[in-house]
């Protein structure tokens, strides 16, 4: 999760303030933010705060790791047939994303491609979390026949004696890599530890709300006003905040918000209702022997997750950050700009959530001009 210790201090800095009148301070010095406003703002940040080390991987945070992980995310030998690295749908050029409406590796997917920026912060991988590490979660496309469609042992025999396996072996002290299962949970480490290193840099909304923070009123002034205006929808009765919460602006967690769950005719995709089954069943899961630290706090969130049938159609909450780089939006790709996002929760028909769907979305009134001030205040979650 998001939460430091700094963070605590500031969560009881917000709740002290939240029914605080909501009046505005002097323009001056808050642009007319009230006491409520501002004391929500400070839970979103700062930015970037330390990346939690990835769950069961001991090479994460090992410098000559990450830069065999960002070798191998490269290296098309990774999929069956050679032709597909982890970087063919997380371009680097695209946000780390693809572009497109859905993933398309050896086979078109049911799901949008989700962005590996900032995914070190996350504590469940994937749309439905459906793992529980970092490393994991690389391993599930290399052997899946949509995605790369790459096996255990044409891979490990790919890699058993190259020169990947002479810097392993001399970083680790280890006379072997083991059998070829092991090998690939290493490659899967590796991959792991480069991708946590991936954290977007400061924006816009973090130099404002700093200069707030430090009653700079010049910097304040450089942030757009239609931005400022969209904030205060952002953290208003949309609550907007309650989900995409925190410096990364998301809860890690899991939500029903209405969105279709037929990919075609008769076929389902319930998102963390499979997700939490998929997690436990996972031969890569925090509980098997490939876990490398054992921490007792890793393993709990396996053991004690469970599934019930409010899980049916919810999805992970993206993070906002890096946002303008990653369209299109939500689990299936179905909405191409921000203005359409903006407008999907502006107007939700709170029959379509499913039987126990998130009350606190309710369509809302608001106007063109309410609408473009949400976008530019997005927008400003990307630098």
């Amino acid at each position: 999760m998001f939460i430091n210790h700094k963070l605590n201090r500031t969560l009881l800095l917000m709740f002290a303030v939240l029914f605080t009148p909501d009046r505005p301070l002097k323009a001056e010095s808050t642009e007319e933010l009230t006491p409520r406003e501002i004391a929500l703002i400070t839970a979103f940040g700062p930015w970037p705060i330390p990346v939690p080390a990835d769950a069961g991987n001991e090479f994460s945070g090992l410098a000559w790791a990450e830069d065999l992980g960002e070798q191998l995310f490269h290296d098309k030998s990774l999929s069956g047939d050679s032709t597909l690295s982890c970087a063919s749908c997380h371009n680097p050029g695209l946000g780390f994303s693809d572009g497109r409406t859905v993933a398309i590796g050896k086979r078109a997917h049911v799901r949008n491609t989700q962005s590996i920026i900032n995914v070190g912060y996350n504590r469940w991988f994937g749309w439905d979390g459906g793992a529980d590490s970092l490393w994991a979660a690389s391993l599930r496309p290399i052997l899946s026949e949509v995605e790369m469609q790459g096996s255990i042992p044409v891979i490990a025999a790919r890699f058993r004696h190259s020169e990947l396996i002479e810097v392993i072996l001399r970083n680790t002290g280890a006379a072997e890599v083991g059998t070829d299962e092991q090998l690939l949970v290493t490659i899967g480490k590796l991959l792991g530890a480069y991708q946590r290193t991936l954290v977007s840099p400061q924006t816009d909304f973090d130099r404002f709300r700093d200069a707030v923070l430090s009653n700079n009123s010049i910097e304040q002034q450089r942030y757009p006003v239609a931005a400022r205006r969209g904030l205060k929808l952002f953290f208003s009765n949309a609550n907007c905040h309650v989900c995409h919460f925190g410096p990364g602006f998301t809860n890690g967690e899991f939500h029903d918000i209405g969105r279709p769950f037929f990919t075609t005719i008769g076929q389902v995709d319930s998102g963390r209702f499979d997700g939490i089954k998929r997690v436990i069943s996972d031969p890569y899961n925090l509980t098997s022997d490939f876990n490398g630290t054992k921490r007792p706090a890793d393993i709990r969130k396996t053991t004690t997750v469970k599934i019930t049938q409010s899980n049916f159609g919810q999805w992970k909450t993206p993070t906002l950050r890096n946002l303008t780089k990653t369209a299109p939006y939500m689990h299936d790709g179905s909405l191409s700009t921000l203005r359409e996002v903006v407008d999907s929760y502006a107007e939700i028909d709170p029959t379509r959530l499913h039987s126990q769907g998130e009350s606190i979305l309710k369509p809302q009134n608001w106007s063109d001009q309410d609408r473009l001030d949400l976008v530019r205040f997005l927008e400003t979650l990307s630098h």
